[in-house]
Order: C-alpha cells, then structure tokens, then sequence
C-alpha cells in the first residue's frame, strides 16, 4: 500500500520510502512523518517476508528498517538492500554498537522516540541521490 501526502518537501519529494516496522503506533508515526517530507510511504511492513515483498515489487528509494521485528533480527534484510545498492537506515532503541554485526556498525540509525529532523536530514541525503 503506497500513501501519497499533499505535502511537499524539497529533496525529499516524490521519494517512495518503504517503512518495515512491527509496532503500528511507530509505523504510523513515521508514515505521517514521511508523507509530511512529501515522500510516498510503502507499507508499512510488519515483518521481513512482507518487506521483502514490497522490496521486490514496489523499488524503493529508500528503506527504514526496524532492528527488532517481533523478535526476529533484520540483519538478513538489511543485507539483500546492501547487495542491491538500496539506501536504509536502521530505526531502533537499541544504545550504540549493541547487537550490530560488523558490517552494519556504520550505517546510519534513527533512534525511537523520533525526531522529525533526523528523519528529514536521512531524506535529503536520499533525495539528493535519487536526482544525482
């Protein structure tokens, strides 16, 4: 499901960004957030056989990803969007370095409770690749 604001924001416009998060509050929370920046939402995803799904059939520009999935780790997801050149970062609660495998400790997170300009700043970063 892909939901479209009126907003528009300036890099960040027309951006699909599919959420893949688990708690429906904070994938709400960050849907409004994204369609706020002008970007079209995909999904949300509660699990990462629907991510991958939507990952294949929609395209994304960009992915926020959820470490924790109702218990299941996302670090395989977070491998097939590396592999496919896919811009994600990792939404957590999760305190620096904890659980991060080697190969992901430098991938940018947005730490819960959200900040609206974190999450701006992640799009725009995106938008400009996107228009490169």
């Amino acid at each position: 499901m892909v939901h479209q604001s009126s907003n528009v924001g300036d890099q960040s416009r027309g951006l699909r960004i599919l959420v893949i998060e688990d708690n429906l509050l904070i994938a709400e929370t960050i849907s409004d957030m994204l369609e706020d920046c002008g970007c079209a939402v995909i999904g949300p995803a509660p699990d990462i056989q629907k991510g991958m799904q939507l990952l294949e059939s929609e395209h994304p520009d960009g992915v926020l990803l959820d470490i924790n999935l109702s218990g299941t780790l996302s670090f395989p997801l977070a491998g097939v969007l590396d592999r496919q050149g896919v811009p994600f970062v990792f939404m957590t609660g999760y305190d620096e370095g904890a659980l991060f495998p080697p190969e992901f400790r430098a991938v940018r997170r947005i730490s819960k409770p959200f900040d609206a300009r974190d999450v701006s700043d992640v799009l725009e970063v995106w938008g400009r690749m996107a228009r490169a």
